[in-house]
């Protein structure tokens, strides 16, 4: 997911999806950083491009979305809607997946999500390729050890 202003928006952009992403950028634009900051129903756009989750080689599709900000980081983020309540609200609202990647004991990893699910103290690493069975930290470890 990136921000909208992101400098990879226009490369990752089909030109199928060009001008829908134009216009929603240029809305966007108009409003300012705080505007986007507030607790407000999530909008974007998908640019039809994908990019490649480095965990499982599934591809995962980019969208643009007005709260995902230049200002915070990067302006791109990998968005976990199992694990992260505005993108849950996000994957929801556009009807993506919403893939859960950790999972307590004796929790069944396939099981749908209800809401995002921020705890994961005891938990275990799943639906993510290799890393299936780590810790959250020890997954995390892994993937800075193989970049």
């Amino acid at each position: 997911m990136l921000a909208p202003e992101h400098p990879l928006v226009d490369a990752v952009t089909v030109p199928e999806r060009r001008a829908a992403v134009d216009d929603y950028r240029a809305r966007t634009a108009r409003q300012d950083v705080v505007a986007r900051k507030v607790d407000k129903e999530k909008t974007g756009e998908f640019t039809g491009g994908h990019a490649v989750n480095p965990a499982t080689g599934a591809p995962i599709p980019i969208w643009i979305a007005d709260y995902v900000l230049m200002e915070y980081g990067t302006g791109a983020i990998m968005a976990v809607p199992g694990h992260d309540e505005r993108d849950f609200e996000f994957a929801q609202k556009f009807a993506l997946p919403i893939v859960r990647v950790v999972a307590g004991e004796g929790e069944d990893a396939a099981a749908p999500l209800a809401a995002a699910h921020t705890a994961h103290e005891g938990g275990r690493v799943v639906n993510s390729g290799a890393l299936d069975g780590m810790t959250p930290n020890e997954a995390k470890r892994a993937v800075v050890a193989s970049l």
